[in-house]
């Protein structure tokens, strides 16, 4: 019974460590329409995510993707890759902002880690509900 005991409370005390890890969403992670990555790194007091890796990172002229559905007029000539998407999270992974190249528009973002590789990522409008949420996986 001794034995059992202390087997018990040594598994306990290695495993706390393990536990107790936080979770973050600093790192790269693999869009869900898996044709980009996007580094999530500290920025400030805040964090950001840049996109990083493109599957097909030139246009049908061979040309580097650039920003072309911005709306301001001036930042359609900027290159994608480098450009931050994801700013304003908390370390934690909530709030923030997303910017989608697709359409030009930036929406209000809700990040949450599911384990250590998947996280939700909610893009919304003006309230989550009328929004649309995606699963992003960890590459590292």
């Amino acid at each position: 019974m001794f034995r059992f005991v202390w087997f018990l409370l040594f598994s306990l005390l290695v495993a706390t460590p393990v536990n107790a890890k936080s979770l973050t969403p600093v790192g790269i992670w693999l869009h869900a329409n898996e044709r980009i990555q996007i580094d999530i790194a500290p920025c400030g007091d805040l964090l950001c995510g840049k996109l990083v890796w493109f599957k097909w990172p030139n246009d049908a002229q061979g040309l580097p993707l650039v920003d072309l559905k911005n709306p301001n007029r001036a930042l359609r000539a900027r290159p994608l890759l480098g450009l931050t998407v994801l700013s304003g999270l908390r370390p934690a992974g909530e709030g923030g902002e997303i910017y989608n190249p697709d359409d030009g528009q930036t929406y209000h973002a809700l990040v949450s880690l599911q384990d250590d590789s998947t996280m939700r990522v909610r893009a919304y409008v003006i309230l989550p509900i009328l929004g649309k949420t995606q699963i992003w996986t960890r590459v590292r």
